[in-house]
């Protein structure tokens, strides 16, 4: 399942061109300093863009009455009858959003185009899930930015907000990087930014108020809307003198670079923040440009090396890594930026096993902040390569009404879950069988340890959903130490999908998957149109087969006949029958959605394992071994102090190794395993759960271990003392 959603919004240099022609502001290109094309940047002058509205010359913000009862209602199926969480957020917030979208759907035509749109983002936000999300048509840009960034830090134990970056070609009167912003709009920032979180659905409160913070000069245009400011008055310190200054909106769109990553295979284990994303992406191409490029890395690294500001050595789509030196040493640093993966769950992780030697074995800072979440099962198999630990996988669990249950069926990736469906239907238990999101736990453990050092996870209350997962997932297994510069992460525990795939998986019925060869035909044989009348849908003879397109990895059609409008879709990895979706009526409840709008949804809840098994992580999240409070060196230097801090936690856990070479035995069937330990008292090899073979490491730290030729396969295991402290698996052949 390598296929990508449909975006749903327009970057197409058409719109550009609309919105130079309505003079919506001058725009100018941004580029990376290789010469990459990154996006184009122009002002986001709200007076002009409505009347070029009016005009005609740029499409405007306007849900017609009838989208709009499409809108409430497909929205409010959907958090009735598939989203996971609804009783969770009902009794933990005491607000009913199928109640409240009730009550919506009777005011709708009283409404403004912005109020619509304003009731229906408020309405999302209330249910507090940054899952649960809304998309609307917005006319220009993806996301409005400011020229500056503003972070929070500790200074003598109070919190300030700083201005910590400019862009590059930022010309102001006063503002420099380093300012101290005391007043936004005339109102004390702090105040500002806590009546802000509210807007912005957060599972708990930092999670509310370090989104705040993230969307206080970086606003997603398709969930918000346009800011209601056109522009922000901007009061801050330098050297302790006071200064005012206004700022412009600017529009942004990401039309060269991916606004929303390719979805893949996550189409059904996503678990992330498109609206993060999108402003993830927005603070590179404003304030880290040169990312996009590939890295020069000197030879002389070691000796270029500025002590608490990490070298990098690589980068990739997912990570960058390097090396960080401090007082305490010097140590790996991996920077996780997301977890979206195209072809297997295991991609991540096997990048991960390739870089892993090239980093100290002293330890590891692995940073996670601001990572926007991805592929659930990619997040989780990293785990492996950390820990001698066998990794059980999160647990993953739907809930159980009709037609969760009818879906279930419909799909053969679901076939797991089947049977606590239909003990379901006898018991009334409310949520199925809780399962891994893909594959076994054995899945999970097919690579094995590559690290055998310490690690640090460093995170924050941005870093969301499959984020979430793999820290909890890093608690559970006992593997490290967890320092948060918040007092909890985002706490979005589930399995999130866009409206596209519930769609996909609630044909209003379906068909032998034999007629597809009428289909490929292009013929609507009597053949169809029997099935189709078997199911009370008939078509005349004058109905009208399109020619056939790819789709979701498979093989769509459109049949027409009069008013009446069918898709007809053959997924192979979706189940062996022919889909039929309708237009309007049919017997599933999901429709097609008006163009430019979607909903995302949390589907299956998760359930934590080990230490934690069978909690929640939706709105609880974890609790970190070390609250940091970020100091204005972190801000404006690099984060020097929090990676001092980090690699002290390092610096005081202990340091093992495992590595082998594999031998083959002359004259014997065998193979000679050459081990070198450090830190080990004893080495065992098993073949699966059969024991093989031990011994003790020399004072070097050597052993020979000699294993049968038939065995393809070998686990290793590292003791120290009565402690498992390092676990490899090696193949023999």
């Amino acid at each position: 399942m390598s296929f990508d959603l449909q975006p749903y919004y327009d970057c197409s240099p058409q719109r550009l061109g609309a919105i130079a022609a309505a003079g919506v502001g001058e725009s100018r290109l941004l580029t990376s300093p290789l010469g990459r094309q990154l996006a184009r940047q122009f002002v986001l002058d709200l007076s002009a863009l409505t009347s070029a509205a009016a005009t005609g010359q740029v499409a405007a913000v306007i849900y017609p009455l009838a989208d709009r009862r499409q809108i409430t209602a497909q929205l409010r199926l959907v958090i009735r009858d598939f989203y996971v969480h609804l009783g969770l957020k009902r009794a933990q917030y005491g607000f009913d959003p199928v109640r409240a979208l009730e009550l919506l759907s009777t005011e709708v035509e009283n409404l403004s185009d912005a109020e619509f749109h304003q009731s229906i983002t408020q309405l999302v936000a209330r249910t507090r899930d940054r899952h649960l999300t809304f998309y609307g048509p917005t006319p220009v840009g993806i996301v409005a930015v400011l020229p500056f960034m503003v972070e929070r830090a500790w200074e003598c134990d109070q919190l300030v907000y700083v201005v910590s970056k400019l862009e590059p070609a930022f010309k102001g009167n006063h503002l420099k990087a380093g300012a101290i912003v005391t007043h936004w709009n005339n109102v004390p920032i702090d105040r500002f930014v806590r009546l802000n979180a509210n807007v912005f659905d957060g599972g708990n409160d930092a999670a509310s108020v370090a989104r705040s913070v993230e969307f206080l000069t970086r606003r997603p245009l398709q969930s918000f809307g346009a800011p209601f400011e056109e522009w922000v008055e901007l009061r801050f310190n330098i050297d302790g003198t006071s200064h005012k200054e206004e700022f412009a909106w600017q529009g942004l769109d990401l039309g060269a670079v991916k606004a929303t990553p390719a979805i893949g295979r996550n189409v059904i284990g996503f678990g992330g923040d498109p609206d993060l994303f999108d402003t993830q992406q927005a603070k590179r191409i404003q304030f880290a440009q040169s990312s996009f490029d590939p890295i020069y890395v000197p030879e002389a690294l070691s000796a270029t090396a500025e002590p608490g500001v990490p070298s990098i050595l690589g980068r990739c789509a997912n990570f960058e890594y390097g090396t960080v030196l401090t007082e305490h040493g010097l140590f790996g640093y991996v920077r996780l930026w997301n977890f979206a993966a195209y072809n297997s769950a295991d991609d991540i992780a096997r990048k991960f096993v390739t870089v892993l030697p090239q980093l100290p074995q002293a330890g590891i800072v692995l940073d996670i902040r601001g990572n926007t979440g991805g592929y659930i099962a990619a997040g989780e198999r990293i785990l492996q390569l950390l820990t001698p630990s066998w990794i059980t996988p999160t647990r993953f669990q739907f809930k159980v009404n009709e037609a969760t249950s009818r879906m279930v069926k419909t799909v053969d990736l679901f076939a797991p879950w089947k049977r606590s469906f239909s003990e379901a239907a006898r018991t009334g238990e409310p949520f199925s069988q809780g399962l891994p999101i893909e594959g076994t736990d054995e899945d999970a453990n097919q690579l094995g340890q590559y690290y055998f050092g310490p690690v640090v996870l460093v995170t924050d209350a941005l870093a969301y959903s499959t984020a979430d997962i793999f820290a909890a997932g890093f608690i559970d297994h006992g593997i490290g130490k967890v320092i948060c510069i918040d007092k909890n992460m985002a706490a979005a525990g589930g399995n999130n999908w866009q409206f596209e795939v519930l769609r996909l998986f609630n044909p209003d019925f379906q068909l032998d998957g034999a007629l597809r060869a009428d289909l490929d035909d292009g013929v609507i044989t009597p053949a169809i149109r029997a099935a189709f009348n078997a199911q009370s849908a008939s078509l005349t003879e004058q109905a009208d087969l399109s020619p056939a397109r790819p789709e979701f990895d498979g093989t769509a059609w459109q049949v027409t006949d009069g008013a009446a409008g069918f898709v007809l879709r053959h997924v192979p990895w979706m189940n062996d029958r022919l889909n039929v979706y309708q237009d309007v009526g049919g017997h599933s409840g999901v429709k097609p959605l008006p163009t430019n709008v979607s909903f995302g949804f949390t589907v299956r809840r998760c359930m934590r394992v080990g230490k934690s098994e069978g909690r929640l992580l939706e709105d609880l999240g974890i609790e970190p071994d070390v609250v940091y409070r970020p100091t204005l060196r972190d801000v404006m230097d690099r984060n020097r102090d929090l990676l001092t801090r980090a690699t002290l936690e390092l610096s005081q856990m202990p340091s093992y190794l495992l590595a082998v070479d594999v031998r083959a035995t002359s004259g014997e069937d065998a193979h000679l395993l050459l081990c070198r330990g450090t830190g080990l008292t004893l080495i065992e090899a098993y073949e699966d759960e059969r024991f093989i073979a031990l011994g003790r490491p020399s004072e070097g730290g050597t052993l020979e271990l000699l294993i049968p030729g038939e065995v393809p396969r070998v686990i290793l295991k590292g003791w120290a003392k009565d402690q498992l402290v390092a676990r490899r698996v090696v193949a023999t052949a």
